[in-house]
């Protein structure tokens, strides 16, 4: 028999370089006969760019990315004849590429846990295919500080979906004490820090955190975490076999640090992943970010201290190949009842799945948030159940429904396996360190950036591709709220935007649940109308993305600064971060605190404790979210209010469709009910007052000074607020409690002399103890808050079902205002009650 083999190895090979020119010279499977048009536009331009150390490569989900990342691959091997390294997010992606590989014929190893590398890796004979944290890790065996190995060289690290590996690789460097199985050492760590939480006027959140009562996260002050490091090192180094994979990287890096400490752990995780501990890496001369079409890439810089110019440049193609498909409907924004949309959808989700044999798949943002569903689907509440489940679609033993928690990315559910996918839920993340993210940004650009990049990872785990098509069924009132403010979209890609321009036109003829049910099966079952429509409409409608240049200079600025302070070049770095926020004044307010506060922290670790005060009062004048510093900067009053309609109606339209206001109303007095915490209720309190027109904010106490809650009804008198929504029902107002009040409104006419004001305090009754004393103050009973909820939303329905114009709808709303009790008179006369002498006691 002919030796083939032989005979092809006998031949002398020229050594191809060119990716394109590789693929012509493979054996292809069935049915392939050459690369898509995107993916030979971004192979040439990678091929004249390679010698560029960091590139991002954009292609839609399901143009073909992992081809074009092999052949990147070998086309370096051929070069360099150095090893290739292929990360991928996942143990599965991790196979589907090696599949892949092996279907081109193009050699690839996978890493083996326990294993030495394979030869083949080592001599340049293939490339080797592993998760991130197999070479990011404090012990890896590419090198590392905790390593006993010698670095490995290598001449490129193809980085596949980038994009989804940022939780990932900050997890790689985080060193995270449970207070579930290591309470005894999560409890000595924390009551280190508790007297300075006193100091900046936490202690009460901070013994609710640590006691499970407060679902938030708490920083600890950098000033206190450089005084006290080295008591908590010396804790954690006794365990640091717990930590085996992130100690390495932290034990001599702590100052770099943030601390937080929630109900369940202490965290402590660096600014940014300090990847130039591992050498591979740092040395790399090719760095290659696989991603799909996302809008901001800073992440990438932040995560990865890529260099940003770089980055400013991604290889993108033209071609709406590998754009999906998607009919993404929204069943709030149509006519359908609000309170009747979660029956509708559990029964469409049954519906789907049993009676038109449609994969059908849920994702929502916890675990928690998981349960609302299981009546009509099943929950994948392990990693385990999550792969089983999965398998059932892919094999079409089941058709679901399931509900996938927090699994925005990492799992690809292509053609039946999912027809109908429902994302229910805003995406904020679950980690301690995102929670932290969404309470300081929120808002703010980088954390709307942030969820726009999930709220598309989701959407994108239905649809995989040119052919591949889905529903997406978008509900929850913060989801809803969220896609439907017009400053939101600029952080969507224009493709998805395109899809939810087309969903809000076929949203409008969408008034019952039978409607509903028609408008899915028009794309499940594939009517000719709906796919030329969408097909002419998204050809007309996407355009080029535009890359946010200025986001991506911020974390260059951030990278670099931190750089500078690791390096000892404390006034360089401080300069760079104040140079930045005073030649950019048209920085969101959220943005400019971050950075005043990221050089108060360097400031404070150069020993200028004055300099550190000054920027870090900078930082939380711009945002109270952040760390309050130690001398708090003088109180600035709220503007004061303008007319109430036209600020009504200014709300109203900054949401691209109006009746996505309605779920923004609904998600905040979600809030306004006695099983909220303070700080939710609080926070809800002052959003409702702003969202009926006037001015509102939450002052911050100091000394127990300052209220709750103001609203500025008009431009002569306030509402001074103190929420007692967590008291027992029948309790009356104590001296105590009244006596808060007092002190409260005595600030508030310190602070706005011009203003009269009331007393109120949100409390479940009318009655007050006699030593109260409560004669001359208000009342705002649970009743009452529930009837003044129910009669805003009236009015907000009227206006937000309205097609009139802007200028119009002001009219509208002044006239329904006049016919209310909602405008300042009428509030004050019909929901602020007297209080009432306690059952048993006679006269104040």
């Amino acid at each position: 028999m002919v030796d083939f083999k032989k005979l092809r190895t006998s031949k002398t090979q020229p050594t191809i370089t060119n990716p394109i020119e590789i693929f012509r010279r493979l054996p292809k499977p069935p049915g392939i006969n050459d690369l898509y048009t995107s993916q030979a536009q971004v192979l040439e331009e990678w091929y004249e760019r390679r010698s560029e150390r960091d590139i991002v490569i954009k292609l839609h989900t399901g143009g073909g990315k992992t081809l074009v990342g092999l052949l990147i691959a070998q086309s370096v091997i051929n070069e360099t004849q150095e090893p290739v390294v292929y990360l991928s997010p996942t143990d599965q992606l991790v196979e589907q590429t090696l599949s892949k590989a092996q279907e081109y014929s193009i050699p690839a190893v996978p890493y083996e846990k326990g294993k030495e590398f394979s030869d083949d890796f080592l001599n340049s004979k293939a490339v080797l295919v592993c998760v991130y944290q197999a070479l990011f890790n404090g012990i890896s065996r590419f090198g590392a500080p905790g390593s006993n190995r010698a670095p490995m060289k290598v001449g490129a690290i193809i980085l596949d979906d980038a994009h989804v590996s940022f939780s990932t690789m900050r997890d790689a460097f985080t060193l995270e004490v449970k207070n579930d199985g290591n309470g005894e050492l999560f409890s000595a760590l924390t009551n280190i820090f508790r007297k300075d939480f006193t100091d900046i006027g936490k202690l009460g959140t901070f013994d609710d955190i640590v006691s499970g009562i407060d679902f938030g996260v708490l920083e600890v002050p950098y000033w206190s975490w450089q005084n006290k490091s080295s008591q908590v090192v010396e804790y954690l180094r006794k365990k640091s076999d717990d930590f085996l994979f992130s100690w390495p990287f932290l034990r001599d890096s702590f100052e770099y640090c943030h601390v937080l400490i929630s109900r369940n752990s202490l965290v402590i995780t660096p600014i940014f992943p300090l990847v130039d501990f591992i050498p591979t890496y740092e040395t790399c001369p090719r760095r290659i970010y696989m991603s799909a079409t996302i809008g901001d890439d800073s992440e990438i810089v932040r995560t990865f201290d890529a260099e940003h110019e770089s980055i400013a440049k991604p290889i993108t193609s033209e071609s709406l190949a590998g754009v999906s498909e998607r009919m993404i409907l929204a069943p709030e924004l149509m006519q359908i009842p609000v309170d009747e949309v979660p029956r509708t959808l559990e029964v469409i989700a049954d519906w789907s799945a049993k009676k038109q044999d449609s994969g059908t798949v849920i994702l929502v943002p916890s675990s928690q948030a998981a349960k609302k569903w299981e009546s009509v689907a099943t929950f994948a509440s392990s990693t385990k159940m999550v792969t089983e489940c999965v398998k059932k679609l892919q094999d079409a033993t089941s058709r679901g429904p399931f509900v996938f928690a927090n699994r925005y990315d990492g799992i690809d559910l292509p053609g039946d396996t999912c027809r109908v996918l429902i994302v229910s839920g805003l995406p904020r993340g679950t980690s301690d360190y995102d929670l932290h993210r969404a309470s300081t940004f929120s808002g703010g650009s980088i954390l709307n950036s942030a969820l726009a990049q999930r709220i598309e990872q989701g959407m994108g785990r239905g649809a995989r591709g040119a052919g591949d098509y889905c529903v997406v069924l978008m509900t929850g009132k913060d989801l809803i709220s969220w896609i439907g403010k017009t400053d939101n979209l600029k952080f969507l890609t224009s493709s998805t935007r395109a899809q939810l321009e087309m969903g809000k036109e076929i949203s409008k003829n969408v008034s019952n649940k039978n409607d509903l049910a028609q408008t899915i099966l028009s794309c499940v079952k594939r009517n000719k109308e709906w796919i030329e429509y969408h097909a002419e409409t998204l050809a007309e409608l996407v355009e080029p993305d535009n890359i946010d240049v200025d986001g991506l200079e911020q974390a260059a600025v951030e990278r670099k600064s931190l750089r500078l302070w690791r390096d000892g070049y404390f006034e360089k770095a401080i300069v760079n971060v104040n140079k930045y926020c005073e030649t950019n004044p048209e920085l969101d307010p959220k943005s400019t605190a971050w950075l005043y506060q990221f050089a108060a922290r360097i400031a404070d670790f150069w020993g200028r404790k004055d300099m550190s005060q000054d920027f870090q009062q900078n930082a939380y004048s711009n945002n109270r979210a952040l760390i309050r510093p130690l001398v708090v900067p003088p109180y600035l009053p709220i503007p004061k209010p303008g007319k109430q309609a036209e600020a009504i109606v200014s709300r109203i339209e900054s949401f691209h469709v109006r009746r996505a206001f309605i779920a923004e109303f609904d998600e905040v007095v979600s809030h306004l009910v006695p099983e909220a915490s303070a700080n939710q209720f609080e926070q809800a309190l002052k959003d409702l007052g702003s969202m009926i027109g006037f001015s509102a904010e939450r002052p911050e106490k100091i000394d127990d000074i300052g209220p709750d809650v103001i609203w500025l009804l008009h431009d002569k008198l306030g509402l001074v607020i103190e929420a007692k929504s967590r008291k027992d029902s029948k309790n009356p107002l104590t001296k105590e409690q009244h006596g808060q009040l007092l002190v409260s409104m005595k600030w508030f006419q310190k602070e706005y002399p011009d203003f009269s004001c009331f007393g109120v305090s949100v409390h479940p009754n009318v009655t007050a103890t006699r030593n109260a004393v409560a004669v001359d103050s208000k009342v705002l009973t649970y009743e009452k808050l529930n009837e003044l909820i129910s009669e805003a939303k009236a009015l907000f329905i009227q206006l937000c079902e309205s097609a009139v114009s802007q200028e119009e709808l002001v009219l509208r709303c002044e006239q329904l205002l006049n016919e209310s009790n909602l405008n300042p008179d009428s509030i004050v006369e019909h929901y602020l009650l007297p209080f009432e002498l306690h059952e048993g006691q006679k006269g104040f």
